[in-house]
This record gives C-alpha cells, structure tokens and sequence, in this order.
C-alpha cells in the first residue's frame, strides 16, 4: 500500500517542521506526489485534511506551551503562525472549548491531538498485506439499511444503484439542483461503507462519506465511527468481486491465526477511491476491521 506509506511519510514531514510547514503543497513535494493525490489519502486515512492536521496540531502544542512554560500568549501565538493574539485566541477556543488563560491558569483542560500513527507490521495468509492504524473518529453521512447474511449480496447492488444514479454528480461533471445532491457531492458519498456489528444476524449498512458538516436532508443519517487501531487491507481488482475474493482471507487466515490483535469494536468499514470500481482490474479500495493488542 504505496500510498499509506506516503500519508506516514508525510505526516513525518510535518511533525519534523511542525512551526514552518506552510501547507499541502510543500508537503506533497517533499513525498513527490501531487497534491489532490495526496489530499484524498491523507483524509481518509486520518479523516482530516492536510491544513486541518497542522492546524490541530500546532493549537495542542501550543496548548502544551502554556501549561509548561510562562511564555506571553502573543510569543505563543506567533510562534504557531498566528498573526495576531485575537486570531489566534479565536482559533484555540474554538478546538480546545477553552480560551488561553484558562489553560494556563488549568481551569479547564486541553484537548488532546497526538500524532497520528501508521505502520505496517503484519504478514497474514496469501501474503496478506496489513497496515496497522491508528485513526481519530470521523463522522460519516448516508442512508442506512439493515440486512442479513442470506441477502447481504444486495449491498453491492445498490452500491451500483447509487453509483449509476449520481455519477454525474459525484464526478462533478453536473451542479447539485437540491439538498441531496449538494450533500452526495459536499461528503463524497459513494466513498464509505459501514457494517455493524455482530453480523451473525440482522445488521445495519451504511452507504456514505464522511461527513464534512452542513445539511443533513431528510432519510440520511450521521455516524460516527470510533476512534482506535484499524488493521487495513488492501483490496485490488474489479468490485465487487475483488471485495467478495479478500473478507475470506481476513476471516478465515488473517485473524484466526493472528497471534498480536483481536478484532474488537462496533463495527468495520470500506473505503472507496476515485476511479473504475467495476472494470478496472487495478482498482484499490480498502477493508478497515477494529483491533486491539492483545496483552
């Protein structure tokens, strides 16, 4: 997964110029890659933006500063590439709910944003190639249905539906007229899909995106997905076959001999890329499952 390996390069990258990295643009530069190219991995592998990720980062920091040091707020502010002290006391309220002086004088308490961790440790069956991850949550807008083992074949089919009904939409080539289109289009909605668990009955799917705020219309619904360590495989071919060919290999090899993780969550997810999910045999999506160490 050539791209995972680039979101952790790049998120070295930042962490390593945490106080002067300007943006995406010098940081896909310094992984040689484009910057919508980068964008989307980077979103959907940690569920923020590139300027959203620094920006996070660097009010934690400087929440850190004025706990730890007796730095003036205005030194703070500049330091973390704030033109102003209002601009910044606006910026930090808003992420930590809290002004300056109360994390100073530590009446309330900083929100904590730690660098996020990808790494690949694990070898399953059939060279099984997993990324461990860890992931903040995300929220994700779609519809929601409920299946069962014996007619879950139907979620590809309305994936297909979907797909097919507003492909002129999601690939930008025709406006939103409506409250639903804009919401398809705004949070890429033919990008995620959640299963619930357990599975072994009656389940709620999810088809979505994630949720970038606004509109919720009428019939769609907002999940969130829990923070913690994913273990993601990658899945590469034609849809839904390709999809169908990888679960055996995660259920029946990868986590009955897994010695180091247990599946352990509410639920696992699908993500979908740009592309030919139906007749491209390159096509690459991923499977994310919940895990935890075992101790």
């Amino acid at each position: 997964m050539e791209w995972i390996s680039t979101v952790k390069a790049s998120v070295q990258y930042i962490e390593d110029n945490l106080l002067s990295v300007e943006g995406i643009t010098e940081v896909a530069k310094s992984a040689f890659i484009s910057p919508s190219y980068l964008q989307q991995g980077f979103q959907i592998i940690t569920g923020f933006s590139v300027t959203e990720y620094i920006r996070n980062r660097r009010l934690y920091q400087a929440a850190i500063d004025l706990i730890r040091t007796d730095d003036k707020i205005t030194d703070i502010a500049f330091k973390y590439g704030y033109d102003t002290p209002a601009s910044f006391t606006k910026a930090f309220t808003r992420f930590h709910d809290a002004n300056p002086s109360e994390i100073r004088k530590q009446e309330k308490t900083p929100k904590s944003f730690l660098p996020i961790k990808v790494s690949l440790v694990i070898q399953g069956g059939d060279n099984l190639e997993v990324e461990i991850v860890e992931r903040e949550p995300f929220k994700v807008i779609g519809y929601k249905d409920t299946y069962t083992m014996d007619n879950c074949h139907l979620i590809a089919e309305r994936w297909r539906e979907f797909n097919n009904r507003y492909f002129h939409i999601l690939s930008g080539l025709q406006k939103p007229e409506n409250d639903i289109e804009r919401a398809i289009f705004d949070n890429k909605m033919n990008s995620c899909g959640i299963t619930e668990y357990p599975t072994d009955k009656p389940y709620n799917y999810i088809f979505g995106g994630p949720y970038q705020g606004g509109n919720v219309p009428e019939g769609m619904v907002i999940y969130e997905i829990p923070g913690g360590t994913w273990a993601v495989f990658s899945c590469i071919g034609k849809l839904p076959d390709a999809m169908e060919d990888l679960m055996p290999q995660i259920w029946d090899h990868w986590v009955k001999t897994n010695t180091e993780y247990v599946v352990d969550g509410k639920c696992e997810f699908e993500m979908y890329y740009d592309g030919d999910y139906y007749n491209d045999p390159n096509y690459l999506c991923t499977k994310w499952i919940p895990i935890r160490k075992i101790k």
